[in-house]
């Protein structure tokens, strides 16, 4: 379990202490007196809130101290911050940046529309004027409204128009080119007059002026005063002294027949063909065209626009002579494109190989602490990576060397266990034990591996093959090639092949290796319970052995070695009669010798096998006795190897 440090043990103190104090103070504070009651519950929600934000950065900390413990991960979390994030942030201002100039571009669309129809409105009255002191009453059909008047009072016209000359129009000392005045009804509009010695005229627009100042400009414009109540949701900012109005870019009312100004309802318009431009622009005050006396503390236009707006009029008639500076824009945007490109590879580039190299890295480290010296990191950087990927190469060769001679040691000493298992692995575990036949076997290597084999081998209900083999050698290669001997002789076998046959395969098999010389000695025995008889085939091995009623027989079949030339093979079928053993052996039981270099020989073993025959075991035990005298408990020098049947009669 990890030690937590005192500093962590302190802090958590700390932040408890905290908390039961902001409690007590919590369910104390009705018992002090009223006026210290809200210091001691802001400090204790303070001081609760102290410290929810620092468990909460606590977290955070260990979430990224998690999240970026990999080097690839920090790395990647690093290029995101430096590398990938402004660029967004940079396309977000500059965004905000193309609104912010869109919007400058209506209103100074708004602004000329307003300069000319003053304008116009000014000339308008100046020639209107002109006509009357010449004594020419005929005037042509226009969009403005007039009054004329004489000597201060109006003498015909447009009956909205003040009856008294509004001498606050041609005051010369006015500031202000051009101002909204409000007509009888409230409607605000746009007004110019013109003044001689006794005449005057005085001019205002006929349609509505939002229609005029839309038709004008391109732009949508809804003109609100500033006491109406579309104008709650202003903002004012003072600022180095002065207040500035801020409009909401999207005013909740007064947008009625946009349908008629962009051909559809804007919702069924295509996104990009949208009204999203929204702008606001302040005028001037609101004045009564009777005295010029302020109706109002100004008058607010709210624009709207969309994106074919601006281009139809920012860009289309100035297209050819801005060539060079789109040239030269798409230029600069595809080199900066280009080079940001080759950085996103170069990092996801330097990113991967270097998050690869420390992975590789980390799992030999890892590999190397579990034992496995054998690792190496393909060490291809050529920079300091690289590098420390060759001394960990070089660290893990030295180990492997100093581990190596302790290993080598351990695997000798546990080569003889491994040995002995394989050895065991090729003898049969279920010898068969029943009412016709029950069988008693030894196996005794002299060294880890033996040459010695025997196994069992059941064709049928009513046939068994006993065999027993001696391969010449010792050690692994001898006990591999035991190994595949036995299989090979399982399969020939179960095919059905006869003794002979599969001693001649057998045989072909061994020659086949070739770099060494190689004899094997066989007999292979086929017993028939049913007919009662054994067939016996030997290639080169001792004599079987057959005792019946105490008396021994020795059956002795000349024939050649498996792996020699010849494949000339002795066999011999005897008919069983119940009580009967038969027994084969390996020579090592026959060449055992003594203190005195004497062998136990064949006579030695017809002797020791004669005599009651109960049971196998009876009979093996009986061999073993013998030859331990013999041998008086030397050590062998050749493998023993003894299989002992006893035949009885089926009921």
């Amino acid at each position: 379990m990890a030690k937590i440090p005192v500093s962590r043990w302190l802090l958590l103190a700390v932040l408890a202490a905290a908390v039961v104090f902001a409690v007590v103070a919590l369910s104390t504070a009705p018992l002090l007196p009223s006026a210290s009651q809200p210091l001691v519950e802001v400090a204790a929600y303070g001081l609760l809130t102290a410290v929810v934000l620092l468990l909460l950065l606590w977290l955070l900390w260990k979430v990224a101290h998690l999240f970026l413990w990999r080097v690839g991960r920090r790395l990647a979390f690093s290029y995101f911050l430096i590398g990938f994030l402004p660029i967004p942030m940079l396309l977000l201002l500059l965004g905000l940046n193309a609104y912010l100039l869109a919007g400058y571009f209506l209103g100074h669309r708004y602004r000329d529309a307003v300069h000319e129809i003053h304008q116009e409105l000014s000339q308008a009255a100046s020639s209107r004027l002109a006509a009357t002191e010449a004594g020419d009453s005929r005037h042509e059909e226009e969009r403005f409204a007039y009054a004329h008047y004489r000597n201060g009072r109006r003498v015909s016209g447009d009956k909205r128009l003040p009856r008294d000359w509004p001498t606050w129009l041609t005051d010369s000392e006015s500031e202000e080119p051009f101002t909204f005045v409000a007509l009888p009804d409230g409607s605000p509009t746009l007004a110019a007059a013109a003044a001689g010695k006794q005449h005057g005229v005085l001019a205002i627009l006929e349609t509505d002026v939002e229609e005029a100042l839309r038709t004008r400009s391109g732009v949508w414009v809804s003109l609100l005063r500033a006491d109406d109540p579309r104008k709650d949701d202003v903002t004012r900012v003072s600022l180095g002294g002065k207040e500035y109005s801020l409009l909401p870019l999207k005013p909740r009312r007064g947008f009625e027949g946009r349908e008629d100004f962009f051909g559809v309802p804007p919702e069924g318009l295509p996104r990009l063909q949208r009204p999203f431009i929204w702008w606001g622009e302040l005028a001037g005050p609101l004045r009564d065209l009777t005295d010029g006396s302020t109706l109002s503390e100004y008058m607010a236009a709210s624009l709207n626009g969309n994106l074919p707006i601006i281009h139809r009029y920012l860009f289309s008639s100035s297209a050819e002579v801005n060539t060079s500076v789109w040239a030269s824009l798409i230029a600069i945007t595809g080199l900066l494109a280009s080079i940001y490109g080759v950085a996103i590879v170069m990092a996801f580039y330097m990113i991967f190989t270097l998050s690869r190299s420390v992975n590789r890295l980390s799992r030999a480290t890892n590999a190397v602490r579990q034992g496995e010296f054998a690792v190496r990191i393909p060490v291809r950087r050529r920079d300091q990576m690289g590098e420390l990927q060759g001394s960990f190469n070089e660290m893990a060769a030295n180990l492997e060397q100093s581990v190596l001679a302790i290993a080598q040691k351990e695997i000798l000493e546990n080569e003889l266990k491994i040995a002995r298992d394989l050895q065991q692995s090729l003898l049969p575990t279920d010898l068969p034990a029943t009412e016709t036949v029950d069988f008693s076997t030894l196996f005794e290597p002299s060294a880890a591996i033996g040459g010695d084999y025997f196994d069992v081998l059941r064709l049928d209900e009513n046939r068994i093959v006993v065999v027993i083999a001696d391969v010449s050698g010792h050690g692994l290669s001898t006990g591999l090639r035991m190994a595949m001997l036995k299989a090979a002789l399982v399969i020939l076998v179960q095919e059905g092949k006869e003794p002979a046959e599969v001693f001649r395969r057998l045989s072909a098999m061994i020659r086949a290796e070739g770099e060494q010389r190689l004899f094997v000695t066989a007999t292979l025995s086929v017993v028939d319970f049913r007919r009662g008889e054994i067939a016996i085939t030997n290639a080169g091995h001792p004599p079987t052995y057959l005792l019946r009623d105490g008396k021994v027989e020795e059956i002795l079949l000349p024939g050649n070695p498996l792996g020699a030339l010849g494949e000339d093979y002795g066999s011999r079928t005897i008919d069983l009669e119940g009580n009967d053993v038969v027994v084969w052996l390996s020579d090592g039981l026959i060449e055992a010798t003594n203190s005195q270099d004497e062998p136990f020989g064949y006579e030695a073993v017809v002797g020791s096998l004669e005599g009651n025959a109960a049971t196998a075991a009876v009979v093996r035990d009986r061999l073993l006795d013998a030859l331990k005298r013999h041998t008086d408990g030397q050590s062998a020098e050749d493998d023993k190897t003894l299989v002992v049947m006893r035949y009885t009669t089926p009921s």
